[in-house]
Formats: C-alpha cells, structure tokens, sequence
C-alpha cells in the first residue's frame, strides 16, 4: 500500500512540475562502431563499382578520333592506344561499318594527333592483348576531335597468310603435274 501511495504522489508530483532526468553518461558503444564501419564498406563498395565499371562520373580529359581498318581481329574495347609504347588513350567503341570496322579511339588531350600519324593494331608479346600502336609522321595538320584517320594498318591474320603459302604450294605442284604431261 505503501508503495501505491507512493506511486500516486509521483504521478502527481510529475504532472505539477517538469521533472529532469539525468541521462547516463554515453560513451562510445557499439552501435556507433558498427555504424561508422557500415558507412566506411558502403564507400568502399561504391568506390569499387565505379572503378571497376569503368564508370565515367566526371567529364573526361580525353577526345575522340575515329579509325577505321578492314580487320580487328582480337581487338577488344578498352584495348590501349599507344605511341612509342607510352599509354596515350583507349579504345572506346567498336561497331561494323561493312567492310571495315570503325573504333572510335579515346586519346589524352595533352596528345595530339597528325593526318599522316598511322593506327596499326599490334600484339604485346607472342600471343598478348592486341592494342593500336600510333607511329608519328611530320605533318603540322592536326585531326580535329571526331575526325577521321586517315591512315591505318590492321592486323596481321598469320592464318591467312598460312593459307596463302599452302594455296600456292599446292598450285605449284598440280601446275608442275601439268607440265609433265
């Protein structure tokens, strides 16, 4: 009874008069580690999937130039551009054009490149990634942005040239059986 006199008297004492209740002193818990984590792997997680992805968030420093060859064979989008081995732009886009196929090569604004400047595709190492090798010509004539080169060199297709030996050694002999008749 005592006890609900004295809940009584509190509820009444509480409506009468606001009442402060002092807080017990927080220190760091542990809902505040988990959360700083989850906000550090949620960075990371978004920081990874624009880098892997090959996102493109600010605008580039890059321009493109158009490049046409009658074989890419191997060439993949993303492939490198080079000049005198020095990584100056990627390959961005790749579409048929028939007969050829066109690349739209993404190169670094420092860079700049001439109308007699020749794209050949090349092959790092024995069987590597294949990538455009860019050779320097003389002219002072700039390609502007979204212009086409107009020199390229396209793949060296070894099974063609295979088949070529083997279609002319074998029209050598049947021309040499000729002959013997």
């Amino acid at each position: 009874m005592d006890q609900l006199k004295s809940s009584s008297e509190m509820k009444k004492s509480v409506n009468a008069e606001h009442v402060e209740v002092a807080l017990p002193k927080r220190s760091l818990s542990l809902e505040f580690w988990v959360g700083l984590f989850l906000i550090v792997a949620v960075a990371a997680v978004a920081y990874l999937a624009v880098g892997l992805g090959d996102i493109k968030i600010f605008r580039s420093n890059r321009y493109p130039i158009i490049a046409e060859f009658d074989n890419i064979s191997g060439l993949k989008n993303g492939a490198s551009v080079e000049i005198a081995g020095v990584p100056v732009g990627e390959v961005s886009a790749i579409e048929l054009v028939d007969p050829a196929a066109r690349l739209t090569l993404m190169i670094d604004n420092g860079v700049l490149i001439k109308d007699d400047d020749i794209a050949s595709i090349r092959t790092k190492g024995i069987i590597g990634d294949r990538y455009i090798k860019i050779s320097r010509g003389s002219s002072d004539v700039v390609i502007a942005p979204g212009k086409r080169m107009p020199e390229t060199e396209s793949v060296v297709d070894f099974e063609d040239i295979i088949g070529k030996i083997v279609h002319s050694l074998t029209d050598d002999k049947s021309e040499k059986g000729k002959d013997k008749e």
